[in-house]
């Protein structure tokens, strides 16, 4: 049998959309379908959605095809190996969720459990941005900051299964308090929520700026003032832009990647976010080390995550 012939479904759970796909263990994506997450109605209700998801997709998987298992991405705090949900953001009522065993249990398959910035960047380094690295990173920029590393070829997990959790390493001491508790994360710098933040909490001690006529913000609501010519949006995008090039730096150091991929919804912004960032890295280059990483977008959009989820089950 072919590896085209090799499928997996994989699940990427948010808190407002679950997302799945059949995919074969070459990146390639079959069949896609998504629901609603009605997160409010607690951990039973959404793995109920999943197998739903699920079993739509079983039905199209071709009789030349093997189906190897399910893969299921979900952000926050977790175990792979034993397939726990600890307490993931934005999702009530999750809390030590063995997920893994109540979904394998309604469709009767196995279920392979990861973190979902970890499954984007499995798909990524497979089959988009990061293909034909060894030693990639990839960021996801969005309500947060997350992370996933991949180190000759390999994802890192870490000790206890919680690394790569980049948006919580520290880039201002005694800074912004994150929603993590520390002080001064990556996270409460260069995140969209972050971005969108910042920019609101100048407004409200007099800065000028035509951002004061919307009722509420967003990154990209900073980003189209910024490029308009206001000083405060400028000011507060290119500081997000700022701290992401520090933590890019830190990894250069830390990891020596070949690779930096940003990904999430501030990936969007294309060149207004690369090139301010890969400036501001240039501009605090070392001579420690003879050339950064090549920092890139991600390439695989939204399909990422479940395309992740799916290729981690044949591991």
């Amino acid at each position: 049998m072919t590896d085209a012939n090799k499928l997996a479904i994989g699940i990427d759970v948010g808190g407002t959309f679950i997302k799945a796909g059949l995919v074969s263990s070459r990146s390639d994506v079959v069949a896609k379908g998504e629901l609603p997450s009605e997160a409010e109605r607690g951990p039973d209700h959404m793995i109920g959605r999943m197998a739903e998801l699920a079993t739509g997709l079983l039905k199209q998987v071709p009789l030349s095809a093997s189906l190897t298992g399910i893969g299921l991405g979900i952000p926050g705090t977790l175990s792979h190996r034993e397939g726990i949900v600890y307490s993931p953001p934005n999702l009530p009522g999750w809390r030590n969720v063995p997920v893994a065993t109540k979904l394998a249990e309604r469709v009767k398959l196995p279920v392979t459990l990861e973190n979902d910035a970890n499954c984007a960047a499995i798909a990524e380094y497979a089959g988009g941005a990061g293909r034909g690295s060894r030693h990639m990173v990839l960021l996801t920029l969005g309500t947060g900051v997350g992370g996933g590393i991949i180190l000759d070829g390999k994802l890192w997990r870490g000790a206890d299964e919680c690394a790569a959790e980049i948006g919580h390493t520290i880039v201002h001491v005694g800074g912004r308090r994150c929603g993590c508790g520390q002080l001064g994360c990556l996270e409460a710098y260069a995140s969209a929520s972050s971005t969108a933040a910042r920019a609101a909490e100048a407004l409200t001690v007099g800065r000028s700026s035509s951002l004061s006529a919307l009722k509420s913000l967003t990154a990209k609501d900073v980003l189209v003032a910024a490029k308009a010519g206001d000083a405060l949006a400028r000011e507060v995008w290119n500081d997000s832009c700022l701290y992401l090039a520090v933590a890019c730096v830190n990894l250069h150091h830390l990891l020596n990647p070949d690779l930096i991929v940003l990904a999430g919804g501030m990936s969007a912004a294309g060149d207004d976010l690369l090139g301010p960032v890969r400036e501001a890295v240039s501009s605090m280059g070392s001579r420690m080390i003879n050339k950064p990483p090549k920092i890139c977008l991600a390439k695989l959009g939204n399909d990422a995550g479940f395309i992740g989820a799916a290729l981690g089950v044949f591991e």
